[in-house]
């Protein structure tokens, strides 16, 4: 048995069902022994528990920084707007445009 394979295949079952998982997380073992439709020594079954428990917390952290960075990004977007919208009622476009710059710079954007 491909034991990475087999973490992979269970995450994505976890993930597609809210119930199985929060019965993963109760009761891990048991859950797991009947995905598997095997009993498993205890240490194995142990051992795959905190490659899944790993793997989905990885990904969670993984999906919640690319949802902070593109809420970051729209943040950006929004001040360097407003910046401009201030700057052109001001009639200074050559700082409208340095600030753009120095926004696009910051964040990452050329």
């Amino acid at each position: 048995m491909d034991i990475m394979a087999k973490i992979d295949e269970l995450v994505q079952k976890l993930k597609a069902d809210d119930g199985l998982a929060k019965r993963f997380f109760k009761e891990p073992i048991k859950t797991l022994e009947e995905l598997l439709g095997v009993d498993l020594p205890d240490e194995q079954v142990k051992a795959m528990i905190e490659g899944i428990k790993a793997k989905l917390n990885r990904e969670e952290v993984g999906e919640k920084a690319e949802n902070l960075a593109g809420k970051v990004e729209g943040l950006a977007d929004k001040v360097g707007d407003k910046v401009e919208d201030v700057v052109d009622k001001l009639g200074l476009d050559d700082l409208a445009d340095k600030v753009g710059d120095k926004l696009s710079d910051l964040f990452g954007k050329k």
